[in-house]
């Protein structure tokens, strides 16, 4: 059975997110991600337009997982799409793509389980 899994992850990130992508496809898992790359400020005035899109992703996944680098830690978009996809009932999982990120308030807050980069260990936390 395929998840439907929402990323959530800042523009920078963009090689490693790909190379998740391509990595979780490797390893033959049932995970289908679901994103929306947003180069708009946080506040700008398609702000209103770019959450209503990103919110009709977060609804058609059951799973976030917020890809945790360097800046992540800085996005008010992330921490949005936290915050929206505790609201919508998604489960919320952080992973680390490298090690000593610092870790986005958001998901403390939210008290979601933050993991390392293996595709084993993501499945398993996805149940």
């Amino acid at each position: 059975m395929t998840k439907h899994i929402f990323l959530s992850f800042v523009e920078e990130d963009l090689a490693l997110v790909r190379l998740f992508r391509g990595q979780a496809k490797n390893k033959k898992s049932a995970l289908e991600f679901d994103d929306y790359s947003v180069k708009e400020p946080y506040n700008s005035t398609n702000a209103t337009y770019i959450r209503s899109q990103i919110s009709a992703k977060i609804r058609a996944a059951s799973v976030t997982i917020v890809l945790i680098g360097d800046d992540t830690h800085k996005s008010e978009w992330v921490e949005w799409e936290i915050a929206k996809s505790v609201e919508l009932g998604n489960k919320v999982i952080g992973v680390r793509l490298k090690a000593g990120v610092i870790t986005p308030a958001a998901l403390t807050n939210v008290r979601a389980r933050v993991i390392g980069w293996d595709i084993d260990a993501i499945v398993l936390a996805i149940g």
